[in-house]
Order: structure tokens, then C-alpha cells, then sequence
């Protein structure tokens, strides 16, 4: 297990007790269990170049504590990325005091949220479609990351997971009738 390490004005706080504080500030966990076979989401934007992102999962293939290096191979769309990552430092505020957090922008992942999976492909999904949906939409984007209707199970199906937008239908029966008076007006 790798625990974060928390300043703030430059002295380095008990394991967790700066965790109510910071929460808010940064996404970087204060723990995270990093050993081979592991299933990891990354946790920044800063390997974006090489396909790698907020939101992307993969596998922990070797960790060297001394070096603190984890080895992960992510899963991209038809590629795997291999890359080593290293612990990384964010800085903000807490209350006027600067402070920061030292851990692997990594957290532990068996699952992922429908906000999360957004942009990706899976190669296959399980999903409970039920009334935990709370946004429009949410329920097509969680159907949609999976490449066929074959890899997609669904446990749990109620109609409350299905909602849509008003100003989506209307904009849609607008775009109807302008099509129906003059089929040519939406072509580019």
C-alpha cells in the first residue's frame, strides 16, 4: 500500500489527517495498493500524447518500491500503452496555507462510472440500468461505450434509468419539420 504524503506550510501531516482537507483540492488518493496484476485508473492528463488519460484503466505488470516506479499497461482502443509512472506532487491552498499531496496519480479500479467510461470503448460492460441514472443521457452513454449488443449484460433493467432532456425532443421535432418543409435546408 502506498499512502500520500501531506504538507502543509511545508510540514508533513500524520498519514490522514489532512484528509478532510484536501479531499476537495486533489483527485490523488490517500492510499492506493499497487502490486502486479493490480487494475489501475490513471489519474491526469499529462501522458494524454501518447493515449493516455483521466479515466483510463489498466494493469500493474511491475512495481519497483524502491525506485517507487509502477509499470501499467493501459488499455486503449485497440492498443496497449506500456509506461512507467511515478508518484507526482500537487500544489494548492487550504485555508490560505500552501499544502500539497505526494502520491501515484493512480486509484484502484474494479469499476467505472458512467461519467468516467465517457470516450471510451470496452470490451465488454455490465450495467445495472436502474434509478442510481440521474442525469439524461446517462443511460445511453453507459450503453454505448460497449462495441456490440454481445458484450453488453444487463442484471438490473427499470424504466426510471431512461430519461431524456425536453429541449433534446423538441430541438429533434423542430429539425422534423424543417426537414419535412424543405428537405434541403439542414444539408451542408
Amino acid at each position: 500500500m502506498h499512502t500520500a504524503i501531506d504538507t502543509i506550510n511545508n510540514e508533513i501531516w500524520d498519514e490522514g489527517k489532512a484528509q478532510p482537507l484536501f479531499k476537495h483540492h486533489t483527485n490523488l488518493p490517500l492510499t492506493v495498493h499497487l502490486q502486479t496484476g493490480a487494475r489501475v485508473m490513471y489519474l491526469s492528463n499529462d501522458m494524454y500524447q501518447d493515449g493516455v488519460c483521466n479515466g483510463t484503466v489498466g494493469i500493474v505488470t511491475h512495481m519497483n518500491a524502491e525506485s517507487k516506479t509502477a509499470r501499467i499497461a493501459f488499455i486503449g482502443n485497440e492498443t496497449i500503452t506500456d509506461a512507467y509512472v511515478t508518484p507526482k506532487t500537487i500544489h494548492f491552498t487550504v485555508n490560505g496555507n500552501s499544502a500539497s499531496r505526494t502520491q501515484f496519480p493512480l486509484q484502484n479500479c474494479f469499476a467505472l462510472t458512467v461519467h468516467k467510461s465517457q470516450g471510451l470503448t470496452l470490451p465488454q460492460i455490465s450495467v445495472f440500468l436502474d434509478s442510481q441514472f440521474f442525469a439524461p443521457g446517462q443511460a445511453y452513454v453507459a450503453l454505448s461505450r460497449a462495441p456490440s449488443w454481445n458484450t453488453v449484460e444487463i442484471p438490473i433493467l427499470k424504466k426510471e434509468a431512461f430519461s431524456v432532456n425536453r429541449s433534446v425532443i423538441n430541438e429533434y421535432d423542430r429539425l422534423e419539420r424543417v426537414a419535412e418543409t424543405n428537405p434541403f435546408a439542414l444539408s451542408l
